[in-house]
This record gives structure tokens, sequence and C-alpha cells, in this order.
């Protein structure tokens, strides 16, 4: 049985409101709302929204499409998280545009100006919710991208130099795949890339980062639990954080990648396996000041597409020493 360890809670998610590769909820106001009083109960009070218009192929997504809500209260679904956040008492962090055009184009310049334009409209469309403390940078961390670590050492200088009063917050990948495609980085690869960049190019400029833990499983063998590498990548990661000066957070991945081999789809992410979320929680837990996930709303939440994800749910709840009846008194 599950060790009575003490684990970090996880106390806030990542909402995706407009890429649906974890899967897609169709949600109407009462089941949003029901997602964020539930949060809220079990307190998950800090929401990264981690993209709010994503560019693709010349077609461009915005999470204030107004066709994007039914009903009268909110104009667009970015204007609901924003009152819901402020409904609950929760603090937002604002993610931004990510162009793939641009990416792809090496185009690194126009993607900064992009993303400038883009917050100077927006946190002065939002700037009176109570809620909205934070601005993430929502480019992922993808070290083979074209021009990387300019993009983002800019648009943390432009944060800090023109919204000071908002917390800063990324969320790198662990494991990530090499400038190859073929390999992936170890934990010194990685603290020695992200080292350099963390030195050099913004220090002082990030108060938080949470990576992705990526790949990980429960490793047993004749009983035997083994050691699956995610102790090693905390720890390394942990020293180059405290000698930055930057918040040891952790994104605790709650979606599992998928098996084409098995017939799944490659571009679909299903809810994870609880054993997989324990261990992940365990790895962390001894390194981590806040533990955040991605993503309740559509991984975890009764309201997932996937139809386990509801047990996920309860059995996240007991390894955290939590009753689950609190999910039928809230969802019913």
């Amino acid at each position: 049985m599950l060790e009575n360890q003490k684990l970090v809670p996880l106390t806030g998610s990542f909402i995706n409101m407009l890429i649906p590769d974890t899967g897609i909820t169709n949600n109407g106001l009462k089941d949003w709302e029901k997602d964020f009083q539930f949060l809220k109960a079990i307190g998950m009070d800090h929401l990264f929204v981690i993209r709010t218009e994503f560019e693709q192929g010349g077609q461009k997504l915005s999470a204030e499409d107004p066709r994007s809500t039914t009903w009268k209260e909110d104009a667009c679904l970015l204007d609901m998280v924003f009152r819901l956040a402020d409904k609950y008492g929760m603090t937002l962090y604002l993610g931004g545009p990510v162009s793939i055009t641009n990416l792809h184009m090496g185009d690194w310049k126009k993607e900064i100006d992009d993303t400038k334009r883009y917050y100077d409209r927006t946190i002065a469309k939002y700037a009176d919710h109570p809620c909205f403390k934070g601005l993430y940078v929502s480019l992922e961390a993808l070290p083979w991208h074209f021009n990387f670590f300019d993009i983002c050492a800019e648009v943390l200088d432009y944060m800090k130099a023109n919204y000071p009063e908002k917390k800063t917050f990324m969320s790198p990948s662990l494991i990530a795949v090499t400038g190859n495609m073929s390999q992936r980085y170890t934990p010194d690869q990685w603290v020695d890339i992200y080292g350099r960049y963390f030195y050099e190019k913004i220090a002082g400029k990030l108060d938080y980062c949470a990576p992705q833990d990526t790949v990980s499983i429960p490793a047993c063998e004749l009983g035997v639990i083994q050691d699956n590498g995610l102790t090693e990548w905390y720890s390394k990661v942990n020293k180059l954080f405290t000698d930055c000066g930057i918040e040891h957070w952790t994104n605790i991945e709650t979606f599992q990648r998928p098996f084409p081999g098995h017939g799944e789809p490659s571009g679909v992410y299903r809810q994870i396996d609880y054993r997989s979320l324990y261990m992940k929680l365990q790895m962390a837990s001894p390194f981590v000041k806040k533990a955040i996930t991605y993503d309740y709303f559509s991984c975890i939440s009764p309201n997932s597409e996937w139809g386990s994800s509801r047990r996920l749910l309860a059995r996240y709840l007991e390894m955290i020493g939590r009753d689950p009846v609190i999910i039928d008194e809230i969802y019913g």
C-alpha cells in the first residue's frame, strides 16, 4: 500500500482554454464554477493561464473569442476566468501569445514584439481584478527552438521593467529533447544550459520556476521500488535555483504521454495513472516550495472528457489525507 509520506499537495493548476490535446470538456458556466469551487475547497488557489492566444499555420485562436461563452455573465472565457478567480479568492498568473509560425520561421524579434503588444493591451484590460498577481512566460522552454532564450529573456525584461508589481513565472521541461530531437538532456546538461540562462540573461528577473516533470514512471522490479532518476533531477535543479535566487516549484503533469504503438493517437494526452501521480509527488516533495499541475480541468476534474478522472481525483485526495466524499458534495 502507499506509504504515509508527507506529500507537498497541489496548490495550483494551469488552465488551458485553447489547445485540446488533453481533451475537450465543452464546459458550461455551471461546470466551470464547480471546478473553481472545488479547487478553492481543497487549497488549490493559484491559476496559471498557459496561453491566451495561439497561432499555427496562419490560424489564430484566442481566449477572448466572443463565441466561447453561451452565457450572459461573461463576454469570453478569459473574462470568466478572471471573474471566477476574483470570486473564489484565487491568485492568477496571465500567460501571453505563442506563434508557432514566428518560431519555425526564426522570426524571434516579431515574437517578442507581438508579446509586448499583447501584454500591454491585456494587462490594462484586466488591471482592476484583485486576483491578477503575476505573469507567465508562455513560450515553453524547449532549447531547440530558434533564439528561445533571447525571446524569454526579453519578455522577462519587459515584464519587470513595465509591470514590476507582477511576479514572474515560467515552466521549462525537465528531460527535454536535445537539439537533434533524438536524445534527451541529462540533469547535468540541463543545469549547464539553464544555469547560464538564469545567471547571464535573467538574473533577478524570474521569481518562480516550476519545471515540467515530463516523462516519468513508477519503476518497480520484483516488488522493490527502483530509482527512476527524478531524485537526481530535483536535487541538482534545486541547487541551481537556490544559487540563482529563484523559488523552486514543480509542475506535476497529470496526463500521460500517448503510446501510438498501442493504437493511441500521438497528439492526445489522457489522464495519468494515480500510481505515477503519487510517485511524482513523492520525488518532488523534499525539494520544492510549491506543487502545481498541468492540469486540473482536463485531467483530474470530474468534468474531464476522460472517464477515470473522477477516480484519479479520489485517489489524489486519499494520498494527501482528504476524504473523497467532498467530490460528491460539490459535483454531485
